[in-house]
This record gives structure tokens, C-alpha cells and sequence, in this order.
């Protein structure tokens, strides 16, 4: 068949009853993936309806060919799992959705991150193949939620297992930066006040929410700077904390925070998040709260806001 033949085309898609009858190979191998992309692309630009009159094809047979044979692809990679660092474009697909994999935020040993075609979805793969509980967030959300937290979690839209991978999407609420994108703002450390907010609603978060969390760090972390609200992403921890103390993972992480945002600044708060790794929540936030008080004086509210950039100058 010459394959920019639109009349070929056209039979060849109106034939067809499978999806590999006009895609080879399958979906789990990136070299197959790359193939039909590209052959979906070349066959819809020989049918496409927008040229049919200069095809040759009269317009409600290229629309009906064009259908069917995104109808056929989309059938075809139903089954695409993730496939990171390879270029390609990777889509997860359930029952509710499709989400297009776009740039990969952050990775760990067990999970990876990405943004997706739609710019406020995320999703997040368990890089662990069988193990459906390295994917916490559905289940936290869900149970901070029951605790009259709902705010601290994202909205999870979707969640399924494809090729034995667990995955979740969530919407990022609007106007939510990560601890990162904060830390590139102010390089030289936060006021001590700014991220005294920032680290209590952290750890109260960790407190509800029933469970270690596993993979805290500057990018699982979202704040929102005008409302001072935090979301916690990227859970990845077991069913229980044990002791209730703060798990040895999350308490070093908390510290590690406090090196990361306050850089050389405020010794005494990063003494302190040395100092109480192992103790339990409510034990933290309150002498955290006697620290602030002997540093600060009474609380009060303190706006916060990210610098814009400037704009470039010739």
C-alpha cells in the first residue's frame, strides 16, 4: 500500500475491526510506541478533513476516517504505562479519564511525578510494580479529610493500576507553589515568622494524618503565600506510624526543611528541629510554639508574598 494514498487510507481504516489491524506492536515497548505515533500522525494528515477537497476525498468520508482512526489509536494505547526520560509521550488511561504524561516534576526511589496536558492535574506512578500502598494519597486524603482537613491534601480525580503500577491524579489548587519554587525566591533563607507558618501546618498535617508520610521534601511540599495554606503531595508511607511519634523518615525531613528554607538564618529554630526529630506531634508543635513565642512574642498574622521576577533589561 503506498501509505499517502488517502484512498488506501481510507480503506485500509474502514477494514479495519482491531486496533492492530492499523498499529503494530504493542503499547508496553517504546520502540512500538514511537511507531505509532508516528504512523497515526502520517495517516490522519492523508485523511485529514481539513484537506479533503485537495485530497480528493469528499469531506464526510475524511471526517469519518479521521474518527475512526483516532477511535483506533486511542483504543491502542489504552494499556501505556510510564516510560521516564525517553521523550516520548506516555498517557495513562482509566475508566474516568486520560491523562498525557508532560514533564516529570521530581523522582524517587519509589514514586515519579508529572505534570500532565491539563496544567492543573498532576499524576503521581508507583515505580514499585505490585505494591498498591506506595501510592498513600488516595487514603490520606480521604482520612484527613475525615478529620476536618480536607484543605491539606489535593483533590484526587483519579486512581487505578495499569501493568501492575499504582498511580494517582490529583488537582494542584490554584495558586499553589512548591517549597522549591520558595526557596528559589528567597535563596538566602526565609524570616524566621514566614516559615514558622509554613512548618506548623506541615507538621499538623503529618499528625492527622495517620500514617508516615515518606517523601517529604521542597517539591512534595505546596503552599499557597496569599492564604498561607500548605498541601502535602507525593505520600508514600505505610499504614501506621507506629509509636506516634513522629516517623524517623518524616522527623528528619521536617529538619532537613529547616535547613533548606532558613539557610544560615534563625540557629535557634534549626537547633530545634535538630533537637525534637523523635518527638511526637503534638509535643513538637507545642514547643515550637513556646520557641516562637520567646523569639517573636505573641503570634500574629504576617502577609507573605513571592517576588516577581523582574523584567529583563537590554
Amino acid at each position: 500500500m503506498n501509505e499517502y494514498d488517502p484512498f488506501e487510507i481510507v480503506r485500509l481504516i474502514e477494514n479495519a475491526r482491531r486496533p492492530d489491524d492499523v498499529f503494530a506492536g504493542t503499547p508496553t515497548d517504546p520502540s512500538a510506541r514511537r511507531a505509532a505515533r508516528r504512523r497515526h500522525r502520517a495517516l490522519l494528515a492523508a485523511v485529514h478533513p481539513d484537506r479533503a477537497t485537495i485530497l480528493g476525498l469528499s469531506p464526510e468520508v475524511a471526517r469519518d476516517a479521521a474518527l475512526t482512526l483516532n477511535a483506533l489509536y486511542c483504543a491502542w494505547c489504552e494499556t501505556v504505562t510510564a516510560a521516564s526520560g525517553t521523550g516520548d509521550t506516555t498517557a495513562f488511561v482509566s475508566g474516568a479519564a486520560t491523562h498525557v504524561l508532560r514533564e516529570r516534576l521530581w523522582v524517587t526511589d519509589q514514586m515519579s511525578a508529572y505534570r500532565t496536558d491539563d496544567p492543573d492535574i498532576r499524576v503521581e506512578i508507583g515505580r514499585i510494580a505490585g505494591v498498591a500502598s506506595v501510592v498513600a494519597l488516595p487514603t490520606v486524603a480521604a482520612h484527613l479529610a475525615g478529620h476536618g482537613m480536607r484543605a491539606f491534601a489535593p483533590c484526587v480525580v483519579d486512581t487505578a493500576v495499569t501493568d501492575g503500577h499504582p498511580w494517582v491524579a490529583y488537582r494542584v489548587p490554584a495558586g499553589m507553589v512548591c517549597l522549591d519554587e520558595v526557596h528559589a525566591s528567597y535563596p538566602a533563607g526565609l524570616d524566621g515568622r514566614d516559615w514558622a507558618w509554613m512548618v506548623r501546618r506541615i507538621v499538623m498535617t503529618l499528625a492527622a494524618a495517620g500514617r508516615p508520610h515518606g517523601n517529604l521534601g521542597v517539591h512534595s511540599v505546596l503552599i499557597h503565600p496569599d492564604e498561607h495554606g500548605v498541601v502535602l503531595t507525593g505520600w508514600t508511607g505505610p499504614d501506621t506510624a507506629g509509636n506516634g511519634s513522629l516517623p524517623a523518615r518524616d522527623g528528619n525531613a521536617v529538619a532537613r526543611l529547616f535547613g533548606v528554607m532558613l539557610g544560615d538564618r534563625c540557629p535557634r529554630q534549626r537547633a530545634f528541629a535538630c533537637a525534637a526529630e523523635t518527638l511526637d506531634p503534638d509535643t513538637w508543635l507545642h514547643e515550637y510554639d513556646l520557641l516562637l513565642s520567646a523569639l517573636y512574642g505573641p503570634r500574629r498574622f504576617r502577609p507573605f508574598t513571592l517576588p516577581r521576577p523582574q523584567p529583563m533589561t537590554a
